[in-house]
């Protein structure tokens, strides 16, 4: 873990594959899935409170935030797991975060998020994002969804771009990276959340 914590502070942003076993990966889907099939995803939006909208040609994702409702024993491992992140986080670089909020998010085929940071006026306690992907391990770049995370301080020029292969886990800063969701070519599954101050 330390070097996860050492690479997001000296570069802002970390890639880690295969972060967690592969079998909690395939338990972490299931439970999408069947949430999914119990309908309880919601289509994404912009913005917050009375400024949100459902905007497809910007975000066309189908997201449910975890609360009690939707807390699996898999996502409970989950959410425990990153509650250690925050700690280290906390014990290394003196962040002052106190919670992790997340949602599970599913692009069906065509989907995408066009470019955004996750740090903007309602959200300025928002310090760490994260994704954590739940697709197959051999999802390459044919499958489209690609993660594109531009290094400069606008949405243009040089960037990183992350295959969503299951068990991948992305960190960056929330209010200094735009990116983007390259539209998905076949069903995209992830939790994506924020590690967060006190608002």
């Amino acid at each position: 873990m330390g070097g996860l914590v050492d690479a997001l502070a000296d570069h802002g942003h970390v890639v880690v594959p295969a972060w967690l076993a592969a079998d909690v990966v395939v338990a972490l889907r299931a439970d999408a899935e069947a949430l999914w099939q119990a309908g309880r995803f919601r289509h994404a939006g912009v913005g917050r409170g009375a400024d949100f909208q459902v905007r497809p040609e910007i975000r066309s994702d189908r997201v449910l935030w975890l609360d009690e409702t939707a807390t699996t024993p898999a996502v409970a491992g989950y959410l425990a797991a990153m509650e250690g992140l925050r700690e280290a986080f906390n014990r290394a670089l003196y962040l002052g975060l106190v919670e992790f909020g997340a949602h599970l998010a599913v692009y069906p085929p065509g989907a995408r998020y066009r470019p955004h940071l996750d740090h903007f006026r309602n959200t300025r306690h928002r310090v760490i994002s994260s994704i954590f992907y739940l697709n197959p391990p051999d999802w390459c770049a044919e499958d489209g969804g690609q993660l594109r995370l531009y290094l400069g301080r606008d949405p243009e020029g040089e960037a990183l771009e992350v295959i969503p292969a299951g068990g991948t886990l992305v960190l960056f800063l929330a209010q200094r990276f735009w990116h983007e969701v390259l539209p998905a070519g076949r069903e995209r599954w992830s939790i994506t959340g924020w590690f967060c101050r006190r608002p």
